[in-house]
């Protein structure tokens, strides 16, 4: 029996002795883990900002804000993207009275109380097409840089009427607005240039930059009540031009983590 203590005492110690050496290379491999963002993913954008209307969209319209949005695709290890994008902008500032008919010589409309209506004029406005970007890289983050994104689509706009919230206006109930809205619509570009960040741990993914909306539009309704006629079928160059800010809710469809030794 005491001949079996020394190589069993043995085995143990060298075991010990090799333990820690283990334990460290595991130690160092967690600390040096870093959590990459190179997958496929899907990625869900929504921002906010303002734009200056512009050529013919700036004798109807002043300046407004808008929301945007998009889905897209994302491949592995890849700075492409492609999907969807919309943008939705509204404003006050209305050039254009399509009222003017309706108001007495001091400006009112009259509402069914026989007292002056809080009628207002806003405008609307909608782009939506499908998109492709790139993100050209800076830095040690491979998605992380400048962005340039392109969309061709369809691009409306109109100017909506904001009732009194009290009275009414007998000639602009809502089953003759459309002959009012003066609904125009057509073809159009959009494009993106500015800064993307999707981050290697996730955590903070945002846009921001300068966008451009360019729309060859033409009137879309058959009436214009307004002129009593249907509006010259002449072709528009709609501009909008505007800054925005966004975040980025990335879904990666990988682990998304790559191991690797300093």
């Amino acid at each position: 029996m005491p001949k079996l203590r020394f190589p069993i005492f043995a085995v143990l110690w060298l075991s010990f002795l090799a333990l820690p050496n283990y334990t460290g290379t595991c130690v160092r491999a967690q600390g040096l883990a870093g959590a990459k963002n190179l997958d496929r993913a899907i990625l869900f954008q929504v921002g906010y900002g303002l734009f200056n209307s512009a050529a013919d969209l700036n004798d109807r319209f002043g300046n407004g804000f808008a929301f945007d949005g998009g889905v897209s695709y994302l491949p592995a290890n890849s700075n492409w993207a492609f999907g969807v994008h919309a943008n939705f902008g509204f404003g006050s500032d209305v050039k254009e009275d399509i009222l003017a008919d309706l108001r007495t010589s001091d400006g009112f409309l009259i509402g069914n109380q026989r007292e002056p209506a809080d009628v207002k004029l806003r405008q609307r406005q909608l782009f939506v097409g499908p998109s492709v970007g790139y993100t050209f890289r800076i830095g040690g983050n491979q998605r992380a840089g400048i962005n340039l994104r392109t969309s061709l689509g369809y691009f409306a706009h109109r100017i909506r009427i904001q009732d009194d919230p009290v009275q009414t206006v007998a000639a602009i109930f809502e089953e003759n607005r459309a002959g009012y809205d003066r609904l125009t619509g057509g073809p159009a570009i959009y494009q993106f240039f500015g800064y993307q960040h999707l981050s290697e741990n996730r955590r903070i993914n945002f846009y921001v930059g300068a966008d451009l909306l360019a729309g060859f539009t033409k009137p879309s309704r058959a009436f214009d009540v307004p002129t009593g006629a249907a509006l010259p079928d002449d072709r528009r160059t709609d501009v909008a031009l505007g800054i925005r800010a966004g975040l980025i809710i990335p879904i990666y469809l990988g682990e998304g983590r790559e191991i690797f030794y300093k």
